[in-house]
């Protein structure tokens, strides 16, 4: 069990601290998500009377889109620079090898998410109280697992393909809507007091089925 997790904790270091040199993924994901919350702010604000719901409608959908991106140009940097297969070359448990990069996934979505929090309490007035933003925290980083869990696998099952970009959004945001859904509900439900519990359910259970899943899955995936 140490060397899965120490293995697993190389993977994180070695993911965070690329990303961290380059910054070319980071970068291109907090702009796009700003220019997301931008165009909501611009395009929709004044026609909505209650700004927290458009608010975390923006939040959610540029989850999507960076999220996506993020998933996508890791897989194509690990390809490029082949990364995984010396990773793969390694006798290490394949299964550690996943779980070390669904932690860096979440951590970079997890990220850009809260950074886009910030845009949208600027610019589009989202307010949850003061008490509510550890759970908001919280809600972010559990979607951004869930998100990541599914996207890894697919993102690496899809990153010889020329249509990739195509084929990632096609076949991953299908997957995760449940986890959108509840992300979308539970960042409304902070600010208008509705009960949260069946939605954190969901969302913590989901999270568990694609984590259980990519954890099968993984090996055949990188050595097929």
């Amino acid at each position: 069990m140490r060397a899965f997790l120490r293995v697993a904790a190389e993977v994180v270091r070695k993911d965070l601290l690329v990303e961290a040199r380059s910054k070319r993924v980071l970068n291109t994901a907090v702009v796009f998500s700003l220019l997301v919350v931008v165009v909501f702010a611009f395009g929709f604000a004044q026609t909505f009377v209650n700004l927290d719901t458009i608010g975390s409608g923006a939040l959610w959908v540029s989850f999507v889109f960076a999220g996506t991106f993020g998933v996508i140009q890791s897989a194509v940097s690990e390809e490029q620079d082949a990364a995984l297969d010396g990773l793969l070359l390694a006798p290490v448990d394949r299964s550690a090898i996943y779980v070390g990069k669904v932690v860096s996934s979440t951590a970079f979505v997890a990220g850009v998410e809260l950074l886009t929090v910030g845009f949208v309490v600027v610019f589009l007035d989202y307010s949850p109280p003061v008490a509510a933003v550890p759970a908001l925290v919280g809600i972010v980083v559990a979607a951004s697992f869930g998100f990541s869990a599914a996207g890894v696998v697919l993102s690496l099952l899809t990153v010889k393909s020329q249509l990739r970009e195509l084929l990632l959004p096609m076949l991953l945001v299908p997957l995760v809507i449940p986890v959108l859904l509840a992300g979308v509900s539970l960042t409304r439900g902070l600010t208008t007091g509705e009960s949260l519990r069946s939605w954190v359910v969901l969302l913590l259970a989901y999270d568990g089925i694609l984590f259980l899943a990519g954890f099968v899955t993984f090996e055949y995936v990188v050595e097929g």
